[in-house]
This record gives structure tokens, C-alpha cells and sequence, in this order.
């Protein structure tokens, strides 16, 4: 499964839930609370695991959703300078994060970053771009501590062609134009970069 994803900070969080509210199908709330496992001092890929509470349309559901999902990602920026990810992402639920925890860490694995995240979820329907069908765009209103708010819109898809890809980013750049967020106000790095640029800058003592 391929995701296009377009991410922007967002300034008037109020305004931005009216809006979507009306563009869009509300789903409800989640969290999120993400681990990321590697090996210090080894650039490779990372391991996620996700704990996910407060399922959408189903208040009586209070047990954790564990996921783990690995990615190869890559940020594109058109020749307007919007940025977007496109990510190949192959994940799978688990009954239990703890075999596969234990395993990581007498495998010499750790946790190198943890994310939070507060989730408002909706959902939309636009227009392929080739005129067959539909297709469903997730929104999501996010906090990320002590990042702020986040708007993330995406779109998933499988094995997408680069065609199909720029007619996705399109979509997604207009769907922030109908949010009323600036494109400017778009975010070109990745939470975990801004989480340990955030960390480091509070180590320095904000210097």
C-alpha cells in the first residue's frame, strides 16, 4: 500500500474543525502512541509499533489497537514547492506488541523515538482524475507534544504510477486550499526530525 500525504501546521484549530465539518464526514477520535525501534548509531530502517485507543463511530471499544508497520519513505516537492510524502508502507495488526518487544530488544534493538499523537478523523470523496470512480481521502486534525497541530491529508493507494501520484498530490493541494490553510503553512520535514530537533533544542536550553 502506497501513501500520499500532505501535512501542515495548523494556527486557528477551531476555525479549521468548523470547516472540516462541513466539507467532509466526521469519524471521531483517536490515539495514537507510537514506538520507534532501530539500532543506535546505525542508519537503517525503523520499526513502528503502534498503540491505538478510541475507535471512531464506537465509544464502547476500549482495548488498544497494537500495529506495526514498516515504511520506505520519500518527500517529493512539485514545481510549486508543495511537499508531500510518499510513503510504501506494509503494515499488520497484532494481537500483543510484548513477543515482538522482547524479541527487538534481546536482538539489540531499542526504542530510538516515541511519538503521541490526538487524532479528529474525517473522511471525504472526490473524483479519481480519470473519470472512473471515486476515491477516499482521510483527514486528520492532529496535536503532536510539544510540536502543536497538524493537519494531515492522505490518500492510500496500491502500487500507484507516477501519473497517478501527481494527479493524488493535486488533489490533495486542493483539498488544503478548501481548509483555508496558506500553503506556505505546509511542513517538509518528518515528525520524528521535528520531535528530536524539538528535544535537542531543549537540551541546549532553547539556544
Amino acid at each position: 500500500m502506497t501513501e500520499i500525504e500532505l501535512k501542515a501546521h495548523v494556527d486557528d484549530r477551531k476555525t479549521l474543525t468548523e470547516v472540516l465539518d462541513k466539507i467532509a464526514s466526521y469519524q471521531g477520535c483517536l490515539v495514537r502512541d507510537d514506538c520507534y525501534w532501530g539500532m543506535k548509531g546505525k542508519k537503517q530502517k525503523k520499526l513502528r509499533i503502534r498503540r491505538e485507543s478510541g475507535w471512531p463511530n464506537d465509544a464502547r471499544s476500549t482495548e488498544p489497537r497494537v500495529i506495526v508497520t514498516y515504511k520506505h519513505k520519500e518527500l517529493r516537492t512539485d514545481s510549486n514547492g508543495c511537499c508531500i510524502e510518499v510513503n510504501d508502507e506494509k503494515e499488520s495488526s497484532i494481537s500483543s506488541a510484548v513477543p515482538l518487544e522482547l524479541f527487538l530488544r534481546d536482538s539489540g534493538f531499542e526504542v530510538l523515538q516515541k511519538k503521541h499523537k490526538e487524532v479528529m478523523e474525517w473522511t471525504m470523496l472526490l473524483d479519481d482524475g480519470d473519470g472512473s470512480g471515486k476515491i477516499s481521502v482521510n483527514l486528520e486534525l492532529c496535536n503532536v507534544p510539544p510540536l502543536g497541530d497538524f493537519l494531515e491529508i492522505e490518500i492510500l493507494a496500491d502500487d500507484p504510477d507516477e501519473n497517478q501520484i501527481s494527479i493524488y498530490q493535486s488533489k490533495l493541494e486542493y483539498i488544503l486550499d478548501m481548509t483555508g490553510i496558506p500553503r506556505d503553512r505546509i511542513e517538509r520535514r518528518y515528525y520524528n526530525d521535528m520531535l528530536r530537533e524539538a528535544r535537542e533544542m531543549n537540551q541546549n536550553g532553547g539556544n
